[in-house]
């Protein structure tokens, strides 16, 4: 069970580079699983020589050898794409202020390639525990309209900010951490299964 009142769990990683590596892993698409099985195989790349994977080849070279995961042999996805987008934002990573607020930080984030806002966002939750930004995906979605906290005309590639602002407010409205909130709806939502899911978004 998450423990909820220690935000540090949500931390991947033991520096940003390793964090920007396991949220790019991560996302859409990706069982939670394989993209961990794939991060700790690439940490431990970035640990012995970071320019290895600044090289899209190299992270490739890794990235496409199967993953043994419960006796069974799987192949991490999109990992052509992936091993370009993870060479080019390491190597950008090294032009962005570390000093940032939590928000500037995320929108510098949001210059390297392959990451967008949810990255972004899940990046600087993580690494700074923060409060102050938003990881809007598919289960914080279904759970935000059917609370009602989100419009349903409203999508995550056209008013990002907007969805961001009003989960923030409701965050504050009901006194709890917006860091923590986000993990009390993703594990709920997954919990539920998709039957249940669409029983409740229907009764909206």
């Amino acid at each position: 069970m998450w423990e909820l009142d220690e935000p540090e769990h949500y931390r991947l990683g033991s520096s940003l580079e390793e964090e920007v590596l396991a949220c790019l892993l991560g996302g859409y698409g990706i069982p939670a699983e394989i993209g961990l099985a794939a991060y700790q195989r690439l940490r431990v790349e970035l640990s012995r020589n970071h320019s290895s994977l600044t090289d899209a080849d190299s992270v490739y070279f890794v990235l496409k050898q199967p993953i043994l995961l419960n006796g069974r042999s799987v192949h991490y996805r999109f990992a052509r794409q992936k091993s370009r987008y993870i060479a080019a934002a390491l190597t950008g990573l090294e032009r962005i202020e570390r000093g940032q607020n939590d928000r500037e930080l995320r929108d510098s984030l949001m210059e390297l390639p392959g990451v967008g806002p949810k990255t972004a966002s899940w990046i600087v939750r993580n690494w700074r525990q923060s409060d102050e930004v938003s990881i809007l995906d598919i289960h914080i979605m279904r759970a935000g309209r059917i609370l009602g906290i989100f419009p349903q005309e409203w999508r995550v590639d056209r008013h990002y900010a907007l969805l961001e602002r009003a989960y923030l407010q409701f965050a504050r409205d009901i006194d709890t951490r917006a860091s923590v909130l986000d993990s009390v709806m993703w594990m709920t939502m997954r919990r539920l299964g998709p039957a249940m899911i669409a029983a409740l978004s229907r009764s909206v």
